[in-house]
């Protein structure tokens, strides 16, 4: 589904975020907040809550629900707790798909997302997404900052770029560094929340989206 009056053009660079786009690791992320919850003396979560309420950046979500509670203590519990489970973390349907298709096409790819380096690092190491991607950048906490670095750093087009992600955080950053979004129902928002957000496009999977990328890049428009 896109945009009402949206044409999209041919696109050559793909900016991914990773958790919910490439990776699930929406049970192990949701288990690791419920337990710095209650460390803080806090209720847990549904997983129906806890999708309705998370946002990026991910302190404003503290600030919120633990302000009492300092960030560096915040992130000692939930690390300590993601480590213990984090080999829950599992590749996404349609993900190494469209990753070999990017590479057959030539599109280059690159991740912009807040997950850990050492996270990062053990998850692309279990999946060996890591090989497909130019560079990644990881425990970026507003991905809007440094958008428009990377876009100079590696020379990109913005009318050529896409970002994929599956919160609304990542359709702003895309209109923030002026390049095209595509929202995946694969993550942490809802499609009600993504619909709010307005991206140019909404597709339930990367499989989805490789159609349309096979289908507008041999016919632009």
């Amino acid at each position: 589904h896109g945009k009402r009056g949206y044409t999209l053009p041919v696109i050559r660079n793909i900016i991914f975020d990773w958790s919910g786009t490439l990776v699930d690791d929406l049970p192990a992320v949701w288990e690791a907040t419920n337990y710095v919850l209650t460390q803080a003396r806090r209720p847990e979560m549904t997983l129906e809550k806890f999708r309705a309420e998370f946002c990026l950046p991910f302190t404003i979500f503290y600030d919120r629900h633990v302000p009492h509670v300092a960030l560096p203590q915040l992130e000692t519990w939930y690390h300590t707790r993601f480590k213990q489970i984090q080999d829950s973390v599992r590749e996404l349907p349609h993900a190494r798909e469209f990753l070999e298709f990017c590479r057959n096409r030539r599109l280059r790819a690159f991740l912009l997302s807040s997950v850990r380096r050492d996270h990062f690092a053990a998850q692309s190491a279990s999946t060996g997404f890591g090989r497909y991607l130019e560079k990644a950048y990881c425990e970026v906490r507003d991905k809007r900052k440094i958008i428009h670095e990377i876009l100079e750093e590696h020379r990109l087009k913005p009318g050529e770029t896409m970002f994929v992600g599956d919160m609304e955080h990542d359709i702003e950053t895309a209109r923030h560094g002026g390049i095209h979004s595509c929202a995946v129902l694969t993550g942490y928002n809802t499609v009600e929340q993504l619909r709010a957000a307005k991206p140019d496009l909404i597709v339930e999977h990367l499989g989805e989206l490789r159609q349309i990328l096979e289908q507008h890049n041999r016919h632009p428009g």
